[in-house]
This record gives structure tokens, sequence and C-alpha cells, in this order.
């Protein structure tokens, strides 16, 4: 497997991924209804993700490849998965939070990567897309620390 093969696969990935998040996103932005501040970033950032998926898919249609149907079905399956796994306890959106944060650091991780090996290959639409979605996924991990102690005190404060 070439350099380029291995880029367009780990933008299958990419997409997949964010595909992925999109649907745990959805669940938490509902988790969130009660806390308007949570709720509103949460839902910028799921319009930011259905934003990177179409970058990615950009940078994939540019290369003439296409998403991969099985990453994005499994990602699916995974992605409706997570969203049933915080469902069922009155603590959700300290745990989507923490979920979030982890998942940010995971695709900061991912970007990382595959802007290098996009420099690697000479692809700067690609460098630039996955530079753009790096620097929302940073962003939005900074929110989720700073904001996950507040949302925690929030939770304890109902509970008590």
């Amino acid at each position: 497997m070439n350099q380029h093969d291995v880029v367009k696969g780990w933008l299958k990935d990419a997409y997949a991924m964010e595909e992925s998040i999109s649907k745990v996103l959805e669940n938490h932005v509902g988790d969130a209804k009660g806390v308007p501040m949570v709720r509103d970033r949460l839902q910028q950032h799921l319009d930011a993700t259905h934003r990177h998926a179409d970058l990615i898919k950009g940078c994939l249609d540019r290369m003439g490849e296409d998403t991969s149907a099985r990453k994005t079905g499994m990602a699916d399956i995974s992605g409706m998965m997570q969203g049933m796994m915080t469902g069922a306890t009155d603590d959700d959106l300290v745990k989507d939070c923490i979920q979030d944060y982890t998942t940010a650091h995971m695709e900061i991780a991912s970007y990382q990567a595959l802007i290098t090996a996009a420099q690697d290959i000479g692809d700067r639409q690609t460098v630039q897309a996955c530079q753009q979605i790096l620097n929302e996924e940073i962003a939005m991990q900074q929110w989720l620390r700073d904001h996950l102690p507040m949302v925690t005190e929030k939770y304890l404060q109902h509970a008590a």
C-alpha cells in the first residue's frame, strides 16, 4: 500500500468517525436540554461535525474516492450504541461531557496524523481541511475541559 492509499483510507476512517460522532452528539444535545449554555455549545459542535464530514468527503471526492459504506455503516451502529449507553441514567449530561471530551482527544490525534500524512504526499488541500477541523476540535476540547466542573456541580446540586 502506498502513501496515497494510506491517506485515502485514513480519510475514509475520518469520515466514518465524523458520521458516528454526529449520531452521538444528537443524543447529547437532547440530554443537555436543561442546561441551555451546554445544549447550545453541543449544537454548535454538532453543526461543525456535519461540516467536518463534508470537508472530508470533499477531500475524498477530489481524490476520486467514495466514502466507505462499510466503515460508515459500522460507525453509525457504534454511534447509536454510544448514545444509548448514557440514556438510562440520571447523570447522563456529566457522562456525555466526559465522553465528548475523550472523543475530542481522539479526533485531535486523528487529524494530527492526517495532516502529517497529507503533508508527506504534498496534498495541501487536505492539509488545510484537516487543519481547520483540528483547530475546531481543539477549541471544543478546551471548552469541555473548562465547563466540565460546572456541569458536574450542577448535577451534584440537583442530586442533593
